[in-house]
């Protein structure tokens, strides 16, 4: 297999299209301060796909997580919560949000009891409406190696078209 710059192009560009999600939650995972306490009360939101606000007994914060997904599904935070009152709990906050616990804000948990960190850390950095640009760029993607397909003959392109429609779709529906 001859590789000329053309081709070899595009695989690292669609390498990196991959690898871009995985790698920006662990960049943010290892920005993440730990915070501790115990917990004064829980509030229930109103809201189809129900998620927990929560007060520490040493903050005047409220603390909440509004990942509202297919994955908020499988995590379990309720049965924390609930079953820790006036016990102590740990968790997760992002150094961007640092100022706003100082202040006195609502602040976004991430993985509470360390439990689903990395389901917190997808939905505090992709928005419901956030993925439809990545999903746009999935589909360029599959263009761009649709391209190489027909100029290159090269099968790793097919495998790279198939890798962005699983992953497009998978984004989306999460």
């Amino acid at each position: 297999m001859n590789f000329s710059s053309k081709p070899m192009m595009i695989i690292i560009v669609s390498m990196i299209g991959i690898l871009y999600i995985p790698a920006k939650l662990m960049i943010l995972k290892n920005s993440l301060i730990p915070i501790k306490g115990s917990v004064a009360e829980v509030n229930k939101s109103l809201t189809r796909i129900p998620f927990y606000k929560f007060r520490l007994s040493g903050h005047s914060n409220l603390f909440y997580n509004s990942g509202t997904g297919v994955l908020s599904n499988l995590k379990n935070d309720k049965e924390i919560l609930y079953t820790n009152i006036n016990r102590e709990i740990d968790f997760f906050i992002s150094k961007t949000d640092v100022l706003r616990l100082e202040k006195g804000k609502e602040v976004r948990y991430i993985g509470l009891q360390k439990k689903n960190v990395w389901i917190d850390l997808f939905y505090y950095q992709f928005s419901q409406l956030g993925k439809i640009p990545f999903f746009i760029f999935c589909i360029l993607m599959m263009c761009l190696n649709t391209y190489g397909i027909y100029t290159f003959k090269l099968r790793i392109f097919e495998f790279m078209i198939i890798s962005y429609l699983v992953y497009g779709i998978l984004i989306l529906i999460l």
